[in-house]
């Protein structure tokens, strides 16, 4: 039987001591745990884009940020995996209903996808009943633990995303990051590797919402363009990292005291300063990105096409969102101490996910800016994929 948003929520949070006591062992192993993936397993959030009739929870995508939130108060990586396996589920729910039988069974656990989307390594070759791949393709998050990996390859049709079991890849272990080091991005590659016709999917048809997805499930979400949603766990994970650093600032503030001085820290005027403004962004950035999901569902629900304004619009409150994240935690780590400066810090391992979260192209915050600024003039936007 479906749960509902709030329900889950709860589970998730109830998750997070158990994700902050893992955190160095995600850091270190540069991958999620076999425990932690149980949890995700359990939790359903793989399940919230999914329709009831395939296992799912059909929460929908602003269901979706508010779990990956919850999950980034305690672990940014975990956050950032999980949601990412629950939005490439909606990907999958795009492609044939032959591919979709391979990866919904019934009686089943959810299916864990990962993805390679840069094709610039990549090239296929027509083949008799679907193509051959030769590439290699970066920043496949959670790779480790996944069924699936959806890669993507240019052809003269445009961009062609081919779904591909992991066990057929060779992951290249190529993740050695400053922060988000638990996502275990990895890279995967093929060579010669047959994918058969009913695994490929045209990326373009994501865009324009006109996919096998929009007449089989009733989800609002499948009638929108797949790029304006796709970046939700990015920006949940981020954002719920640094309300993570919040917590954990305050928690150490409350009793740390100033080791020349002796007077605790919790009680200096400009750390009551940083705390309530880092507090008052961080809560601002998350009223306004839950808000367009909520327009997004509202739309969907009633089929009425974004306009270019709305999908830059929404694109650029997240990145907006990421920037504030960043800002807010960087707010705290300053006054963090000398202790924070250790590698097993946790304000240093919030400080580091939050900051590397944010450069993902999906979160380009100069880009987005100006894509919504040529929008709003009347030019057409130079970004890709929008």
């Amino acid at each position: 039987m479906a749960i509902s948003t709030t329900t889950m929520v709860e589970s998730a949070l109830a998750l997070v001591p158990a994700l902050r006591e893992r955190r160095l062992e995600t850091d270190e192993d540069r991958r999620i745990p076999d425990a932690t993936i149980a949890d995700i397993d359990a939790l359903g959030i793989l399940g919230t884009t999914v329709p009831v009739e395939l296992g799912g929870e059909d929460l929908g995508v602003d269901g979706l940020f508010d779990v990956c939130y919850a999950l980034g108060t305690g672990c940014a990586a975990t956050s950032w995996v999980a949601g990412n396996y629950a939005i490439h589920n909606l990907l999958a729910l795009m492609f044939s209903p032959e591919a979709q039988a391979e990866m919904f069974i019934p009686g089943e656990r959810l299916p864990r996808i990962s993805t390679g989307f840069s094709p610039a390594r990549a090239s296929a070759v027509p083949a008799d009943g679907g193509s051959v791949i030769t590439g290699q393709w970066d920043f496949t998050s959670g790779v480790d633990s996944s069924d699936w990996v959806i890669v993507n390859v240019m052809s003269e049709q445009g961009p062609l995303a081919h779904l591909i079991p992991t066990a057929e890849l060779e992951i290249v272990d190529t993740w050695h990051t400053v922060g988000l080091r638990g996502t275990g991005s990895k890279d995967v590659a093929a060579k010669d590797l047959f994918v058969p016709q009913h695994r490929i999917l045209p990326l373009g048809v994501t865009i324009i919402a006109q996919t096998v997805g929009r007449e089989l499930y009733p989800s609002p979400f499948l009638r929108l363009p797949l790029t304006s949603m796709f970046h939700v766990a990015l920006i949940g994970s981020i954002l719920g990292a640094a309300n993570g650093a919040l917590e954990v600032f305050t928690e150490q503030t409350s009793a740390k005291y100033g080791g020349l001085s002796g007077i605790q820290v919790g009680a200096r005027p400009e750390v009551h300063h940083r705390l309530g403004e880092a507090a008052a962004e961080i809560n601002a950035a998350r009223l306004a990105v839950r808000a367009t999901f909520a327009e997004m569902r509202e739309m969907g629900a009633v089929e009425v096409e974004p306009s270019v304004l709305d999908r830059t619009r929404w694109r650029r409150d997240a990145a907006w969102a990421a920037k504030i994240a960043v800002q807010a935690t960087d707010r705290l780590y300053a006054v963090g101490g000398a202790h924070s400066l250790f590698v097993d810090d946790q304000l240093a391992q919030y400080h580091r996910d939050v900051t590397a979260g944010s450069h993902h192209y999906g979160l380009s915050y100069d880009m987005l800016f100006a894509a919504h600024g040529q929008a709003r003039l009347g030019q057409e936007p130079t970004v890709p994929m929008l």
